[in-house]
This record gives structure tokens, C-alpha cells and sequence, in this order.
């Protein structure tokens, strides 16, 4: 009797460590996140040539700097709010003189955040408000041409994928 007593408070013991253990929630590499604004640029004059230079951002109000990487640019949209400020800054040297070039990008959205799971927790995509008000260049609607940039490009109004690119700038 005494062994029988035994082996159920073992068998009942290790029932419990079995059902105690929790599984290891942990967010894959292939699972969706809230993807960033993504910016190319390209030469003007050549369209299809991709370009290279140093562009700088910064969100108004905030002075952490982003560059660009190759002619890439990856900006954070505010999840706290319907609309992010960038401002876009190129410096260019000329007759040794440094000129310091800003355009202001506004980009109204609206937010749409779902529950991915336990791991990944919420993920948010931005919709580009359709009504003319955005992107605005410089505080100008339906304007194409800032202090620096020639023109831009708006590919999809939809931002969902941080591999896509969502908007193209010519200078």
C-alpha cells in the first residue's frame, strides 16, 4: 500500500510539472510588424537612375536624426496620432559654400491596429488620408515641387508592408 501511496504522488507530481509548463511564446522572423514609411530617390533629370545622396529626416518637435541609407529612407509614423511632420534635409556643397536645403513632409493617416498574437502583440498599418490633404510638401496640398525636391511620387496609399516602397522623391 505504502508503494502504491508512492508511486501516485510521484505519477500526481510529475502530472503537475507537465501541466505547469507554460509554451515559449516568441514573435518569428516571417511574422508581419508595423511597417515604416518608405521613401526612394531618384535623379530627376534620369528617372530610373536610383539616387545616392546623404538625405536627413527628423519629425518636428523631435531632434533624433534618421539618414538614408543607399536611397532609402525608413520614417516611423506616430501611432499616437493621425499625422507625422518629417522634415527632409539635404546638404549639398557648392563653390565652397555649404547650402543646407529642408522640405517638410506632412503625411495624415489613419491608424488600423489589430491583435497579431501573444508573442507579436498589436500590430498597426496607416491608411493615407484620399481627400487631397496628404502627403502635403511644405504646407502646400496638391503641390509636386518643394525647396529641394523637383517632384515625388506617392506609389500606394496603403502602408502595410515595410518591404514596399511607398513613395518615390526626384531631385
Amino acid at each position: 500500500m505504502k508503494k502504491i501511496m508512492i508511486i501516485t504522488s510521484f505519477l500526481c507530481l510529475a502530472a503537475l510539472v507537465f501541466v505547469a509548463c507554460e509554451k515559449d511564446d516568441i514573435c518569428g522572423k516571417t511574422e508581419p510588424t508595423t511597417p515604416q514609411y518608405k521613401i526612394e530617390f531618384f535623379d530627376y533629370e534620369d528617372q530610373v537612375i536610383k539616387k545616392t545622396g546623404l538625405v536627413e529626416a527628423y519629425a518636428v518637435g523631435i531632434q533624433d536624426t534618421i539618414r538614408s541609407t543607399g536611397n532609402t529612407l525608413l520614417l516611423p509614423l506616430r501611432l499616437d496620432q493621425q499625422q507625422t511632420d518629417w522634415v527632409l534635409q539635404i546638404t549639398e556643397v557648392k563653390d565652397k559654400e555649404t547650402l543646407i536645403q529642408r522640405d517638410t513632409l506632412t503625411l495624415k493617416y489613419n491608424v488600423n491596429t489589430h491583435y497579431l498574437n501573444k508573442a507579436c502583440g498589436y500590430v498597426s498599418t496607416f491608411s493615407l488620408v484620399q481627400d487631397g490633404s496628404s502627403p502635403q510638401l511644405n504646407g502646400k496640398a496638391n503641390t509636386t515641387k518643394g525647396n529641394w525636391i523637383k517632384l515625388y511620387i506617392t506609389e500606394t496609399n496603403e502602408i502595410e508592408d515595410a518591404e514596399q516602397t511607398h513613395f518615390n522623391v526626384y531631385y
